[in-house]
């Protein structure tokens, strides 16, 4: 039974909290709006912090040219030192751009908004904005607020703004920076780490993307299929995350399966132990009438109750184990960062999985029952 018990709770934390996971995502990316086109350094991964690339103003240029694109921007982001209150501690650092249109389109994208006091204007200098944990976690012992002056490279800074809650831990722990005043303190004079464009009105963002990689590709002398930058939509992009949100779902709950083939043994065992036990009972049974089927049905459906309730348990527990971790990643990165999510199909699911478990488990059990003979089974001590 306990490994019906793990297995099933594992599976129930596993699924809710992936479910969580690409709902919070899908709600990000539903904000950003289905007209945006994401150009990236390949080696961008999934750590929240974003490579080194080789984008630079050349190509943002060649993209602003580019047939189907209303407006392009291009943001710096890296780890950089920053100090307040005499602690030192690291953030990403990350750029606005120089021109109204372009820190608008960073803002949708990133789903900005001030909190308190104000976004960074394009007019900006040795100025900040910080990520809501920044202003409300007490990260230094106490929160900056709007009018503080933190240290970012032995350069002060003075903070205009604090963002609202953004739900993703990179964005709230952002220190955003003037694009030159980025630039000084990174010593990073030209590179980008991603260049956002959105599409035209009426045009598909899909062929303005293709367009964006055609001209990128025959600028830098690369062969399809061998680039080093991606461009996706806003749309493929959460496709992607999907994807790979869905696979690591898959390997964990086929790893949490193998105690629920544990559990199944466990099962089949306690059933083998009660045939021993009642093997004078089944001769009483079938010595009044009752047939080989009954006798099968009996047991098949007392290896699919304890299936039921060790599915019941587990599933208790997995919800217990979700919750646990929603309040823990809540507590660390701000409340919303993650909500579990318990479908009904996926609680009643689990427990009829381990109910069908329980009944295979049974049922060599219960065939084994089925088969004594009356006067063998009355003779047993």
């Amino acid at each position: 039974m306990l490994g019906i018990f793990i297995g099933i709770a594992a599976v129930v934390a596993l699924i809710s909290l992936g479910q969580g996971l690409q709902h919070t995502i899908n709600e990000q990316f539903e904000k950003v709006g289905a007209d945006k086109i994401i150009v990236q350094a390949k080696e961008i991964g999934f750590t929240g912090q974003f490579a080194p690339g080789q984008l630079k103003e050349k190509e943002l240029d060649i993209i602003r040219k580019v047939h189907g694109v209303k407006h392009t921007s291009a943001f710096l982001s890296r780890s950089g030192q920053v100090q307040f209150n005499n602690l030192q501690r690291t953030y990403t650092l990350m750029s606005i751009p120089r021109t109204k249109e372009e820190v608008d389109l960073t803002n949708n994208v990133h789903n900005m908004a001030a909190g308190a006091g104000r976004l960074l204007t394009h007019k900006d200098k040795q100025k900040s904005v910080i990520g809501y944990n920044l202003g409300n976690r007490n990260q230094f012992r106490k929160n900056i607020q709007v009018g503080d002056k933190i240290i970012v490279d032995n350069e002060s800074f003075e903070v205009v703004g604090i963002l609202k809650r953004i739900g993703e831990p990179t964005m709230d722990g952002a220190v955003i920076l003037p694009e030159e005043d980025t630039r000084r303190v990174l010593k990073e004079p030209e590179a980008f780490s991603m260049i956002t464009a959105q599409s035209e009105q009426g045009e598909n963002p899909a062929d303005v993307a293709e367009r964006i990689e055609k001209e990128l590709r025959r600028d830098r002398h690369q062969k399809e299929g061998k680039e080093d930058f991606t461009v996706q939509t806003s749309t493929e992009l959460i496709a992607s995350f999907n994807t790979v949100l869905n696979v690591i779902q898959v390997v964990f709950v086929g790893i949490a399966s193998i105690s629920l083939f544990v559990g199944g043994i466990g099962i089949m065992n306690t059933m083998y132990t009660a045939v021993l036990e009642r093997t004078q009972e089944i001769g009483v049974m079938k010595a009044i009438g009752a047939r080989n089927k009954d006798i099968l049905l009996i047991f098949l459906l007392e290896s699919a109750l304890l299936g039921i309730a060790g599915g019941l348990i587990g599933s208790l527990i997995g919800v217990g184990i979700s919750k646990s971790v929603e309040f823990g990643a809540n507590a660390t990165f701000g409340a919303g960062t993650i909500t579990a999510i318990f479908p009904w199909y996926l609680l009643l699911g689990t427990v009829l999985f381990a109910a069908v478990v329980g009944m295979i488990s049974g049922m060599l059990p219960a065939r084994r029952a089925s088969k004594l003979r009356p006067v063998d089974a009355l003779r047993y001590e």
